[in-house]
């Protein structure tokens, strides 16, 4: 018996380090006396948020940890630990265990977390917590910059617009010099004769 409960617990370390070194980005907790209905609802919004939970004694967790040579990690782990597996984007994660928490802090503790090879302790990841989504962040940096590119839109199209209305003046005026030029001014009603020219004698 005791060889084979060493062998599940080979197992479970062996497995916990192939996802820690697929997933290194992960959150630490501490879980006791959670109810079942409880945990399964946490388990089904971590999956929504591409992130994992995964229920390990203390010791086994500190196996798999020390394996991946990350300083301080292992003394995050107090009691039943529960190690929160998570994709690239940590927000997301980070948002759904705080709020999971507040509503049950008498079974859940949160620890640490370990995002991008930093070690986080617990104020931090609340820190991150709190920081906008991604959606929301994009708008507000969008929001910063829509008013004065449109600002510069207005100012050149305005330009354009000037500059069309200059071209068409400049060929107007083009236009009306030849015509000017060739134009000649008729005699005047009752103008003198040319002084050139005899007048015509009545015949006899």
């Amino acid at each position: 018996m005791a060889n084979i409960g060493r062998m599940v617990k080979e197992s479970i370390v062996e497995e916990l380090t192939s996802e820690l070194s697929e997933r290194p980005n992960f959150f630490v907790t501490t879980i006791n006396r959670l109810a079942a209905p409880d945990a399964d609802t946490f388990r089904q919004k971590l999956f929504g948020a591409n992130a994992k939970l995964v229920m390990v004694k203390r010791r086994v967790g500190q196996r798999a940890i020390d394996q991946l040579k990350l300083a301080g990690v292992t003394d995050l782990f107090e009691g039943s630990v529960g190690v929160i597996l998570t994709g690239d984007d940590v927000l997301p994660t980070a948002k759904l265990i705080v709020e999971f928490r507040k509503a049950h802090e008498e079974q859940m503790a949160l620890q640490g977390a370990v995002v991008d090879g930093q070690l986080l302790d617990r104020s931090r990841v609340e820190q991150l917590a709190s920081l906008p989504s991604k959606p929301v962040l994009l708008a507000q940096v969008l929001g910063t910059i829509e008013a004065p590119m449109a600002d510069v839109i207005f100012t050149v199209e305005r330009l354009i617009g000037d500059l069309a209305w200059i071209a068409e003046q400049a060929a107007g005026t083009k236009l009306a010099a030849p015509a000017a030029a060739g134009a000649t001014t008729p005699d005047a009603p009752g103008a003198a004769p040319d002084a050139g020219t005899a007048p015509a004698q009545p015949a006899s």
